[in-house]
């Protein structure tokens, strides 16, 4: 058997703009465990990206995509199971993450016209939002269990037909030494091992 014409494409997105340790801590755990499983493995920083966040439409056509958003495109096209990592703080979502997001994830819909085909229907790929909170955040969403990443979850993934969609919602890690986040360096382990 060709082993690799069955390897399984992972692709990372990581939306903290700061590049943080907590989040590469995170990352890292997921993606040692995806290699260990013999995933190929490919990382997309948002924040590195250079795109127009608000350049959805001209003249009621879907704007073209700059070069990074197309190569991000032909990477989620590839990928079987796409993973991001997204810091919330007080609730929002950054405005690159969001234009990221509502550049590629558009209705099926939109795009009707013939010079380019941008078909985004995602069917037959997984996925899992890895939600990173700060204190306040989390302390709040311990109370109604809702935060800002179930919009990128129905809205966006299942939107575009990715499933199924999991999700972790994790606190701050005060310390990338303490139990807590030693549990959370075994689940993304775990769950990169298993591609979940």
């Amino acid at each position: 058997m060709d082993r690799g014409t069955h390897m399984k494409q992972l692709l990372i997105l990581n939306a903290d703009l700061e590049k943080s340790e907590s989040t590469r801590f995170l990352i890292d755990a997921y993606v040692n465990g995806a290699v260990k499983s013999g995933a190929i493995v490919k990382e997309i920083a948002i924040v590195d990206l250079i795109f127009n966040s608000n350049k959805q439409f001209i003249n009621r056509q879907a704007a073209d995509l700059e070069p990074d958003l197309q190569k991000s495109f032909d990477a989620i096209k590839r990928a079987n199971h796409i993973v991001l990592f997204c810091p919330v703080y007080v609730d929002v979502i950054p405005a690159k993450v969001k234009g990221f997001f509502d550049r590629l994830f558009l209705p099926d819909s939109v795009f009707t016209f013939q010079r380019q085909s941008f078909n985004n229907n995602f069917s037959g790929k997984s996925a899992r939002i890895v939600s990173i909170l700060d204190q306040a955040t989390f302390e709040d969403w311990k109370q109604n269990r809702k935060t800002t990443y179930l919009s990128i979850k129905r809205t966006t993934f299942e939107n575009c037909r990715i499933s199924p969609v999991h999700t972790s919602t994790i606190g701050h890690l005060l310390s990338l030494e303490n139990d807590y986040s030693k549990k959370w360096l075994r689940k993304m382990e775990k769950f990169g091992t298993d591609l979940i």
